[in-house]
């Protein structure tokens, strides 16, 4: 009797134990993942808290682990691969926002270019233009360049408001002209003239971008089969006929045979990534 208490105390302090270490490292990584978010919510400017997308992260996992487990039997391995995927779905979707959004400024930023040069030539300085800018287009641009005067407004350098900037688009189109400009200031160039020549060098630049990308789009849409077609077969047998495809989930060589398969889907896609990926 004395022995069963005393295994049954040392389980409950093992559990005690795990418990606590469990809830420290997801404490600390939720610190972590505020801090990271932060910023990235920020400059999306999406008016939501960090601390609430950490809620909708867990909300996410939770939801992806029952969908998979209702899909598998409630196999564990496969709900907490679920749960992996809706943990990420949250931050994926922040980062595709993120490319999408930089891809529309540097859009902007090559109309805005020749605008604010303009406005340089006919007397304007760069705040003045830039304020322009703000008038005339929409955002994202919009919101970058208020916020950058607003700061230079509150005594920040209009220099230093622009790498602001520049860090949080994190765009290399953006990157050269902030530089370029910072350059200028020091040296005293022509500013109006220097931004009509980047804003060629830019067009240059993604002209060749434009060929190499068509050139390498068979590549890309080979790795997007290649990845996609066995889960969409997978899905469609599964809908077909679920009692035959419940044992890919269910019996040992079936779920040895479901990792295999995405890992070597994941190997084939890095090495293709990799292959028609041509930085310029």
């Amino acid at each position: 009797m004395l022995l069963r208490i005393l295994a049954y105390g040392a389980v409950f302090v093992s559990l005690v134990l795990i418990g606590a270490v469990v809830l420290q490292f997801v404490g600390g990584y939720r610190r972590r993942f505020i801090v990271r978010t932060e910023e990235k919510v920020e400059s999306l400017y999406l008016g939501i808290r960090p601390e609430r997308l950490w809620v909708m992260t867990l909300v996410s996992a939770g939801v992806g682990a029952l969908l998979v487990a209702l899909m598998t039997g409630f196999r564990p391995v496969f709900a907490v691969a679920g749960g992996i995927v809706g943990f990420m779905a949250p931050r994926f979707y922040l980062n595709l926002m993120e490319r999408k959004r930089r891809k529309r400024f540097d859009a902007q930023l090559l109309e805005a270019m020749p605008m604010i040069s303009g406005a340089m030539k006919a007397g304007m300085s760069l705040m003045q233009a830039m304020e322009r800018v703000t008038r005339e287009m929409g955002p994202p641009i919009r919101q970058e360049f208020a916020h950058a005067l607003q700061e230079n407004q509150v005594g920040k350098p209009i220099t230093q408001a622009l790498y602001d900037m520049k860090r949080r688009i994190r765009s290399d189109d953006l990157s050269v002209t902030v530089n370029a400009i910072g350059i200028a200031q020091q040296t005293g160039g022509v500013l109006s003239d220097l931004l009509l020549k980047l804003a060629d060098m830019i067009r240059t630049r993604n002209r060749i971008r434009g060929k190499i990308n068509s050139l390498s789009a068979t590549g890309r849409l080979q790795g997007i089969v290649m990845v996609f077609m066995p889960w969409v077969m997978g899905t469609a047998m599964f809908i077909l006929e679920p009692v035959m495809m419940r044992r890919m989930f269910t019996n040992p060589i079936g779920q040895i045979t479901l990792v295999g398969i995405a890992g070597l889907e994941f190997v084939g896609w890095v090495v293709i990534r990799r292959l028609v990926s041509i930085d310029v």
